[in-house]
């Protein structure tokens, strides 16, 4: 009977270094950076404007956060149903605050091809400000680093198309009418290296540096 387990216990463990090693083999590691995704739905045509809302806290998780005075970036970036990054911008963020960003007014009203945006992915990096206190989504371009840090929550309510719609309806108002809003949290979730530099250091960056204006979204009201 000891032989046996001894033998059973020799299995586990030449099982158990296999997989601690296979897990370091640089081949496998892919590093993962954090990063808040949600959706966004608005209803806008000519005669129905129903708008979204995307709230976003610094809610102090790392005990003051990376800068001195606790302050954090949410650096936004809003694809529309094509993939493409159409704005981003950096919003600052103080301890305990809340900023809350309209989806029509704030994050697709000044889309980078000039086209009308009811929907699409929204992706959230939380960083500490540059030595100027400001937040760049682009983290300088291509030649810069994204280093992040902090940790921020967000929610999202979202415009649900459920049938026919009044004409004429005033902002809002078409809730009662074949159109229902929900609220979710935003989701946590890890993102490969690659695709955080390629979004904020490349898309965002192109944007940036073109000085046109457009492609940058805004950061509504709050702090």
């Amino acid at each position: 009977m000891k032989v046996v387990a001894i033998a059973a216990l020799a299995a586990a463990l030449v099982a158990m270094t296999g997989v601690a090693s296979a897990q370091s083999s640089p081949a496998q590691t892919t590093t993962k950076l954090p990063v808040l995704v949600d959706y966004y739905s608005s209803l806008t045509d000519e005669t129905v404007w129903v708008d979204g809302t995307l709230r976003i806290t610094n809610f102090g998780s790392t005990g003051g956060g990376p800068a001195p005075n606790g302050n954090l970036c949410a650096m936004i970036y809003v694809f529309d149903t094509q993939e493409e990054l159409q704005e981003c911008c950096g919003c600052v963020l103080t301890p305990d605050g809340l900023r809350t960003l309209s989806v029509f007014y704030d994050l697709t009203h000044n889309p980078n091809n000039n086209e009308v945006l009811n929907t699409g992915e929204i992706k959230i990096l939380t960083a500490p400000p540059n030595s100027g206190g400001s937040c760049d989504p682009s983290f300088g371009g291509p030649a810069g680093t994204v280093t992040l840090g902090g940790a921020l929550a967000a929610w999202g309510t979202h415009v649900q198309f459920s049938g026919s719609v009044a004409t004429g309806a005033t902002p809002n108002s078409a809730i009662d009418n074949g159109v229902q809003v929900t609220e979710t949290a935003a989701q946590l979730e890890n993102a490969s290296a690659a695709d955080v530099n390629r979004v904020a250091k490349f898309l965002c960056g192109s944007i940036v540096q073109n000085s046109s204006g457009r492609g940058i979204c805004t950061c509504g009201s709050g702090e």
